[in-house]
């Protein structure tokens, strides 16, 4: 393994003043890459590995300066009867490291999503928010999947616990066990998400890659057909179960409550029983929202949730009485007790 990729990885995003993702004030760190495409997915410039154009064609006039900066001949004009509008070949894209094209743009409707970024400069960056984040505050890594780049969240949280530094981490689970086993002495906190236990019903909404491919591996911006691919929710749960044994630390299990696929009382009662018998008794919901169905324009990608509804209040409290009920303490939204 090159030592690049143990220093350096890739992020999209650093939130400061987050009071909802761990205890405390806390900043964020957004991890590019992700082995699930979930169709929910509010972060979808978090799915792909690497940078890639964030275009906003309401902006664009055009002026055909960014298709002339690229060197690879990735960037075209797409000609149809509402507008016509730019089209990138996202798979060239993932394999640029100039990025000359957004800043070719004159008319701010191209950027890049993600950068590259070390270890050090990373620490640099958020040790600038420890003054803000009080008593028990500190960084949480999410994205896409921190432990899809494991060799960079490992040493970056090595460095952040050995500076006494609060870790948390937000994860989905679908990773091989050895990315998380070597880190997990680093870590304070982590967020698990279970978003079903049912084999057939991953198949249908989530895509995965493998959970042991590297990043340079998974250049391709852009999965195969959704309904064709599978959720391996087995190596999910196994992780989740290793995790809740050989983990000292605070483990919350996360489950977004997504209406008409997995909020009706079968899946609670099973997901309440796995979390039982893992012998963890923490489980948060977080409701479906659409906050993120504007990025996917900027992507070119489909987003399928729109015939999802935001889950009602009732539903939720419904839910979290049945999780109650089997013996699991159960938070809704930001109401989790740090």
């Amino acid at each position: 393994m090159e030592q690049e990729e143990l220093t350096t990885g890739y992020i999209f995003d650093i939130q400061g003043f987050s009071v909802h993702d761990g205890p405390g004030c806390r900043t964020l760190i957004f991890f590019k890459g992700c082995s699930l495409e979930c169709a929910w997915c509010s972060n979808p410039e978090g799915i792909s590995f690497y940078p890639e154009p964030l275009y906003r064609n309401s902006k664009c006039t055009l002026d055909e300066h960014c298709i002339n900066a690229c060197k690879h001949g990735a960037i075209s004009i797409a000609k149809n009867e509402t507008c016509d509008h730019l089209n990138f070949r996202r798979d060239i894209c993932a394999k640029c490291n100039t990025y000359d094209c957004a800043s070719a743009c004159c008319s701010d409707a191209l950027k890049i999503g993600g950068y590259k970024v070390s270890v050090d400069d990373l620490y640099n960056r958020i040790h600038r928010d420890r003054q803000y984040w009080g008593e028990g505050g500190g960084i949480t890594l999410t994205g896409g999947e921190p432990f899809a780049q494991p060799e960079f969240a490992f040493n970056f949280l090595k460095h952040c616990y050995e500076a006494y530094i609060h870790t948390a981490v937000e994860t989905c689970g679908n990773v091989a066990w050895s990315h998380y086993k070597k880190a997990l002495p680093y870590i304070d906190w982590i967020f698990f998400d279970l978003k079903t236990l049912d084999e057939s019903r991953g198949d249908l909404l989530t895509y995965s890659r493998s959970p042991s491919a590297r990043p340079h591996d998974l250049l391709s911006a852009s999965p195969p057909d959704r309904l064709s691919g599978y959720t391996p929710i087995s190596n999910i749960l196994e992780n989740a179960r290793r995790i809740a044994q050989e983990f000292p630390g605070r483990l919350i299990f996360r489950l977004p409550v997504i209406p008409g696929f997995n909020d009706d009382a079968e899946n609670i009662n099973n997901t309440a029983s796995f979390i039982r018998s893992t012998g963890r008794k923490e489980v948060n919901l977080l409701p479906l929202h659409h906050l993120g169905r504007e990025k996917y324009n900027l992507l070119d990608k489909q987003y399928y949730t729109n015939n999802f509804n935001i889950p009602a209040n009732g539903n939720l409290e419904n839910i979290a009485q049945q999780f109650k009920s089997l013996g699991i303490t159960c938070y809704i939204g930001s109401e989790t007790p740090f």
